[in-house]
Parts: C-alpha cells; structure tokens; sequence
C-alpha cells in the first residue's frame, strides 16, 4: 500500500510539472525571452502582465516588455493587443522619439515571425551610420 501510495505522488508530481511547463508555452505564449539569432536581438514579453524592469529604466516601473542587444538603444513596448496567435506591438525607444509597430506571430511553440508594420524604424549602428534592421524576423523562444 505504502509502495502504491508513492507511486501516486510521483505521478502527481509528474502532472503537476507538465501542466506548469504547458502553461508558459502553451498558454501563455507571449511571456518569456526570445532571440533572433541572425540579427542579435533580444525580446523580452510578458503580455499578460507588467512585470518586466527594463534595464537602465527601472525608475519608468514594470513593464510588458522591451527589446534591445543588435539594433540602437532599448525599445520599451508601450502598447499591444493579442489576436489568436499574433500579437501586434508597438515600441518606442528609449529616448521616445521614433516608434513602431510589429506583428509578432507564433510559428510553434518555440518559433515566432517578426514582421514589421508600416516601414522599419528600428535601426542599429554599423560603423559611424545608422541602418534600419530587416522588417522580418525570426525569434526562438530562450
């Protein structure tokens, strides 16, 4: 009985673990980390709620997310709506004097598109120039 009852546990504990791990990927696909490998860019969600400190910006509060690492700056997002499995997103930069909006789709679980709406204004530096980054993207879950 004693053997039965652990065994039990042990497949509770196992449940348990997988609804946690469904949870953050499956439903609750816009929170987490997410990399471009191409481009270098790091995206940091959590659309369900504020709970992201954007670095070097921690005085602004928690926030849904921002992107930053391979373009010019930190982009905090400061508006977004979910769609099924697209949410649209919009990010200023950090000084608030450009911003954009972006399509970002999920592929799979760990696979979403980066499309930018409208033109791209989200640039990095090569050499002593500004360049705008590609419109399209694609970023993997970290």
């Amino acid at each position: 009985m004693k053997k039965l009852f652990v065994f039990l546990m042990f497949l509770a504990a196992l449940a348990l673990s997988a609804q946690t791990a469904g949870d953050a990927a499956g439903e609750r696909p816009f929170e987490g980390h997410y990399y471009c490998s191409e481009t270098g860019v790091h995206l940091y969600l959590n659309l369900y709620e504020p709970t992201l400190l954007v670095p070097g910006s921690d005085f602004l509060g928690p926030m849904n997310g921002y992107m930053q690492g391979g373009i010019y700056g930190t982009w905090m997002l400061t508006r977004h709506k979910v769609k099924g499995s697209t949410a649209r997103l919009r990010f200023s930069n950090d000084i608030g004097s450009d911003s954009q909006d972006i399509d970002f789709r999920q592929v799979s679980d760990s696979v979403f598109t980066y499309q930018a709406v409208g033109g791209n204004a989200i640039r990095k530096a090569v050499g002593t120039k500004l360049v705008k980054v590609t419109g399209s993207m694609v970023f993997r879950r970290k």
